[in-house]
């Protein structure tokens, strides 16, 4: 299992956060490393502090998997708190990045809408599918957040 961080989550680009109960949709972009990511590999993708509710995503992806049956895969939830896994799935399934013109994932459910917003949540996403024909060397991910305070 490897860590893979957004620039979000290393700190080198700062998000807007909500205010006002107002929805606000936060670009967190992911550059896809050389090697394809494997089975169990944790994208973070960013903290929300508390207060904060992620209210809905969507995960918008060029092609990354140039299979003629592409096999990749995503959940996304809030990681544990060694970082090694999802302490909470809010999603399975999620399947950005399969054909050739790209695809996006949508939230599908409202599981995040029950997680503990009294305290601070790192955002991720998890490989739960493996790559079939890697094509994503340097390209972006781009998960789009709508945050509400």
């Amino acid at each position: 299992m490897a860590k893979l961080l957004s620039e979000v989550a290393t700190g080198k680009r700062s998000v807007p956060q909500p205010s006002n109960g107002q929805v606000i949709a936060v670009p967190i972009p992911f550059v896809l490393p050389a090697a394809a990511p494997a089975v169990n590999d944790i994208v973070g993708l960013c903290e929300l502090p508390p207060g904060v509710e992620l209210v809905d995503y969507s995960i918008f992806a060029p092609q990354l998997d140039s299979n003629g049956a592409p096999t990749n895969t995503y959940s996304i939830g809030h990681e544990n708190a060694g970082g090694t896994d999802l302490a909470v799935v809010y999603e399975t399934g999620l399947t950005a990045g399969r054909t050739a013109s790209g695809s996006v994932s949508r939230c599908a459910v409202a599981a995040q809408l029950a997680a503990d917003k009294t305290v601070a949540r790192r955002i991720a996403l998890k490989v739960t599918g493996a790559f079939a024909t890697y094509a994503g060397s340097g390209k972006t991910l781009l998960a789009v957040l709508h945050l509400k305070a």
